[in-house]
């Protein structure tokens, strides 16, 4: 029990707690009423509370929670989250996020009123508050790059109505200096622009795998402050989530159908991330793991992680597994007519991965998968498509006028 609370046991209210008076003014009095109104809202027992607790993972005993509404103890801000949501699902209201960082704010205000008395408790409170900074940096460096690709394909379709125009009037030459001219200058000016554009998407994407790398670092840094935390209090160390990358396939697919099923998109997409980025061999294995049980949109989604962050050649590999193709019957013959993969590394692999996928096609010489890549870039602008090519000496031809979208052919 904590010495600035007193140990008497006058006062006591329902649930044998002490009344809120005997919490002495300060932080530590606003958390405590915080976490009785959130009690008290729910009409739970500490019993039903512990028992809601538990089916979220969190065990506690009925003494220790006791201990939590009393002020003698701190929850963590994995118990706080836990609280609110047994709490708010017994009262039928919304678990909102603005309410469960408020409470942890008043956490946070606790230990920075303590810090002297609780350096461990504030340290793992600092990790925690730099891994929560860290990922709005990181879903700002997102944010921020996906603007860049939307300004970029703008000015790509600036340039390219820009470059029709001028060769119009080319065509019709006479007295059209003066338009051709401005014309070239946009055209010229679109062309420094989209220039700077990918340059700093390039510089985009080295951030969001940076800020990925780094969230990483953080969570390696919170298990290791809980477990000198467990070693100093002398209890088992509460059982954690894995690492994405450490799971297998199987522990990997129930994670993320428990986060999905929970409504949280963003780590279940975040798990896929990291086993793409660390565990590239186990992709196959997952994609047909999702497939056998029906999750064909997490199957898709895992095809474009793996599009986005792996590289051109390790992309390639994974082609050649056979794994991903699509096949049909035609006449009762069984024909492929396609791969998964390819058709997500076609429509969101990045430029320069792109382009070694294609080099690692070309030394090979499969000209299927070179057939199906084309098929695959059809959704990519025609201007996009034709910048790449001439970026990296590729010649491309497209389909004939008349058909009903492009289909492009890549050869050196």
């Amino acid at each position: 029990m904590s010495p600035e609370l007193g140990s008497g046991r006058a006062g006591r209210g329902p649930d044998r707690l002490a009344l809120l008076d005997n919490v002495p003014e300060g932080p530590r009095r606003v958390l405590v009423a915080r976490l009785r109104t959130l009690r008290e809202a729910s009409g739970l027992t500490l019993a039903q509370l512990t028992q809601g607790l538990a089916e979220q993972d969190v065990v506690l005993s009925v003494s220790r929670l006791s201990k939590f509404l009393n002020g003698h103890e701190l929850p963590s801000r994995a118990q706080i989250v836990a609280l609110h949501q047994v709490c708010d699902t017994a009262s039928e209201a919304a678990c909102a996020q603005e309410a469960v960082r408020a409470t942890q704010k008043m956490l946070y205000a606790v230990v920075d009123a303590e810090r002297d008395k609780k350096p461990l408790r504030a340290h793992e409170f600092d990790v925690e508050e730099a891994r929560e900074q860290q990922e709005l940096l990181r879903a700002e460096a997102a944010a921020t790059l996906g603007t860049l690709r939307a300004e970029l394909e703008h000015e790509r379709a600036l340039r390219c109505k820009a470059e029709e125009a001028l060769q119009r009037l080319a065509e019709q030459a006479g007295d059209h200096a003066r338009e051709i001219g401005e014309l070239t200058r946009e055209r010229d000016a679109a062309r420094l622009r989209v220039a700077e554009l990918e340059d700093e998407i390039a510089q985009g994407e080295a951030v969001v795998r940076l800020r990925r790398s780094e969230a990483r670092h953080l969570d390696e840094m919170a298990a290791e402050t809980a477990r000198e935390i467990a070693r100093y209090d002398g209890t088992d160390l509460p059982p954690t989530a894995p690492s994405a990358a450490a799971l297998s396939v199987a522990d990997l697919f129930a994670l993320v159908e428990k986060l999905r099923d929970e409504d949280r998109d963003v780590a279940a997409d975040s798990a896929v991330d990291t086993f793409c980025e660390q565990s590239p061999d186990g992709i196959p294995a997952l994609w047909e793991e999702f497939r056998g049980h029906s999750r064909r949109l997490d199957a898709d989604r895992l095809l474009a992680a793996a599009a986005r962050i792996c590289g051109g050649v390790r992309l390639y590999h994974l082609c050649r597994t056979g794994t991903f193709r699509r096949i049909a019957y035609i006449l009762n013959t069984e024909t492929v007519t396609g791969d998964r993969l390819i058709d997500f590394i076609g429509d969101m692999a990045p430029a320069g991965e792109l382009a070694r996928f294609v080099k690692a096609c070309h030394e090979r010489d499969d000209q299927e998968a070179l057939g199906f890549l084309a098929d695959a870039c059809r959704n990519r602008p025609e201007e996009a498509v034709r910048e790449f090519c001439r970026e990296r000496d590729l010649w491309m031809t497209a389909s004939p006028p008349g058909r009903p979208r492009s289909r492009w052919a890549f050869w050196r």
